[in-house]
């Protein structure tokens, strides 16, 4: 029995707390759209109306890629955010801009010279690069990862010899040093029949 806490607006319209039996993060979240009234609609309309949510296993904030991961016992909360609030590249924009500005103001205070413009460059530049990684993430789309709505049959596996590979085009291959103490990345697999004679 895994405990699901709502907040915010979730809390307020659909109830605080929920129990229900579930294997893994997304099956707790499709449980709690069966089984309350709207609560889907809610959160497919959610974007319009600028929302995204956060979801903590435990004190855990967990993306896409973790919602397939099973759950042991932690409480899920799932928690209401305004969209731009989380990793939408504005403030990181914002802050890139203001970097900029302190470099011009140290560069013209100190006349462009020495120390002043070796401190006032660098911070000049490094501003310009935070507002241009600001200006990149906000247009990049984010990668989708594991689908959420999978039906038990076709679950994502997490084991090295899994059937189903849960890495998608574009992401990083981690490379492990030591023991290897999780699931890991298939690069390549492939499966050849042969006639047994």
């Amino acid at each position: 029995m895994v405990t699901i806490e709502l907040y915010g607006q979730l809390g307020k319209l659909f109830g605080k707390s929920h129990k229900r039996v579930v294997r893994t993060n997304a099956e707790a979240i499709h449980a709690l759209c069966k089984t309350i009234v709207n609560f889907e609609r809610f959160l497919n309309s959610s974007k319009i109306r600028g929302l995204t949510f956060a979801v903590f296993r435990g004190q855990e904030n967990i993306g896409l890629d973790d919602m397939g991961y099973p759950v042991t016992g932690e409480t899920i909360k799932i928690v209401p955010l305004l969209i731009g609030s989380k990793k939408a590249g504005a403030l990181q924009t914002i802050l890139g801009a203001v970097l900029v500005v302190v470099g011009v103001v140290i560069g013209y205070f100190t006349g462009w010279t020495g120390v002043g413009w070796a401190i006032g460059s660098k911070i000049a530049m490094m501003g310009g690069a935070m507002m241009l990684g600001g200006v990149v993430q906000m247009l990049s789309p984010q990668p989708a990862g594991l689908a959420s709505k999978q039906d038990a049959a076709n679950q994502a596996s997490y084991a090295f010899g899994g059937v189903t590979n849960t890495a998608a085009q574009g992401y990083p291959v981690p490379i492990l040093y030591g023991k290897r103490r999780i699931g890991g990345a298939i690069i390549s697999a492939g499966i050849y029949v042969e006639d047994q004679q």
